[in-house]
């Protein structure tokens, strides 16, 4: 990649950067000013729609059909506001609080909170699912623009009386780069969902073993009882994953569940982190407890073994 991502995530030179930015007393003024103006916008929805309320019933109350028409426009109207204001309260933490942050360490950084990432980049981590959906897509100012992107992917089912309930399969981040790796097909690396006494192997909604895939084996006997390697390249597969790498995939098997999958064009990798990152606040004691170093510590770990794999990576390659 020709510069380590990894050091500036890493560095404790960057979060004090970002605390001594946020402390001063322009910046502590501007916040404060910012943070005012969210509480109100968290507020007044609540406000008006007591009022809206009020003023069907009384109108049921007095005009009758009338007012059943009344109650379908205020309900129109009433969640495109709910809509629109949702949409202002994500572009003040996103102006004010996520993209300064992330453009302090990578400048070129472009955030879109509402634009989704490509979901055959999803459909290739979690495929077992019948449904992706993506929100807090950053573009990072690196070489190779890497994207980053929350994630929610579910099926559904049948219940007892035949109507559809949806049930999720992953809750988490992913983070994906284009680059032509030479391999040959794809690579996957998949956790282990769960193993029964016969010691047969279940991945879940990764997805199992495919036809065309070979089955590589490691010489991390922990790495292999929490994962499994599915390929259709098996030179790459062994000449790319070195002791390194398994050992940062181990050192997550305890944090959360970790997915990796490469092929000739891009190397992306999901984490099953049960939650969404950098998500819009909804009461104002969220919007009080947000600062630019907080946001900041949601995602350096994630990003700087990123960075570390794809370094790892690229390295094996050219």
């Amino acid at each position: 990649m020709g510069r380590k991502f990894r050091d500036q995530f890493t560095d404790p030179k960057t979060i004090k950067k970002i605390e001594d930015f946020e402390k001063t007393p322009q910046n502590q003024a501007r916040l404060r000013s910012v943070k005012e103006g969210m509480k109100e916008k968290i507020k007044k929805p609540f406000y008006i729609g007591c009022l809206g309320l009020l003023l069907v019933f009384i109108t049921l109350a007095y005009l009758k059909s009338y007012g059943v028409i009344l109650l379908c426009l205020a309900w129109y109207f009433g969640t495109k506001y709910l809509r629109e204001n949702q949409a202002s309260l994500a572009r003040d933490y996103t102006d004010h609080f996520l993209r300064p942050v992330l453009q302090e360490i990578l400048p070129q950084t472009r955030v879109n909170y509402f634009e989704k990432m490509d979901v055959g980049i999803l459909q290739k981590l979690v495929p077992g699912s019948e449904g992706y959906y993506s929100n807090c897509h950053i573009l990072f100012g690196d070489d190779l623009e890497t994207e980053f992107c929350n994630m929610q992917s579910y099926h559904y089912i049948k219940d007892s009386d035949g109507n559809d309930q949806k049930r999720v399969d992953f809750t988490g981040q992913v983070l994906a780069v284009k680059l032509n790796t030479q391999i040959k097909g794809h690579i996957r690396i998949v956790p282990l969902v769960k193993e029964n006494f016969l010691g047969h192997k279940s991945y879940g909604q990764y997805g199992e073993k495919r036809r065309e895939e070979e089955e590589i084996q490691t010489e991390s006997l922990v790495f292999n009882q929490a994962y499994s390697i599915f390929s259709t390249d098996t030179f790459y597969s062994r000449l790319i994953l070195d002791p390194h790498i398994l050992d940062i995939l181990n050192n997550w098997k305890d944090k959360m569940k970790l997915c990796l999958y490469l092929d000739q064009k891009q190397i992306s990798l999901a984490f099953e982190s049960r939650e969404f990152l950098f998500s819009v606040p909804k009461t104002p004691e969220d919007i009080d407890k947000l600062s630019l170093a907080g946001e900041y510590e949601k995602i350096q770990e994630k990003l700087a073994d990123f960075y570390d794999l794809i370094d790892r990576i690229v390295e094996k390659l050219y």
